[in-house]
């Protein structure tokens, strides 16, 4: 999504109140929504790393697509773009849950509702150029590389991966 890309602007019940563009929503700590897809096959969830140039956490490994709700947008909607955007796929998606999350890193505060999805997905993956790996990766081995090296990872997808980590296998 754009910098310049509109956003809704929502209230602490995630009500519309407004828009705004990503970066004035960020320097005001405005509240907007997100997605968070989790992709698995079997019993194997797809994770995806950033690539270096992102603006935040550089290199880290992410959720299978995740990304901003534009104006206007559904969860879903979003949801079905950022798989599309990311990994050039589509399937279907079912919402788990929908999360508050609030995070601060490097002076600035990030605030989102999630939609967080769960999408069965069998086949090759087309990486965008917002990520530089994917490869998927058991519950238990997922659990382990986060215990031997929580740096490795977004906060947003520990947080998100806690949320829904019984819903996913």
């Amino acid at each position: 999504m754009p910098e310049s890309e509109m956003l809704d602007i929502v209230d602490m019940n995630d009500k519309v109140i407004g828009t705004s563009t990503k970066q004035d929503k960020i320097a005001k700590g405005l509240i907007s929504r997100n997605v968070a897809v989790f992709i698995r096959d079997g019993k194997k969830l797809l994770i995806a790393k950033r690539a270096m140039h992102k603006r935040t956490f550089p290199g880290r490994y992410d959720l299978s697509a995740c990304g901003n709700v534009a104006a206007g947008e559904s969860y879903e909607d979003a949801a079905r773009r950022e798989l599309m955007e990311e990994l050039g796929i589509s399937c279907e998606l079912s919402m788990l849950k929908k999360v508050f999350n609030e995070l601060s890193s490097d002076g600035t505060t990030l605030r989102y509702f999630t939609g967080i999805f769960i999408g069965d997905f069998s086949g090759n993956v087309k990486l965008n150029d917002e990520l530089s790996e994917a490869k998927w990766i058991s519950v238990p081995e997922l659990e382990k590389m986060m215990s031997d090296n929580k740096e490795a990872f977004c906060p947003f997808f520990i947080k998100d991966f806690l949320y829904a980590r019984d819903m996913l296998v």
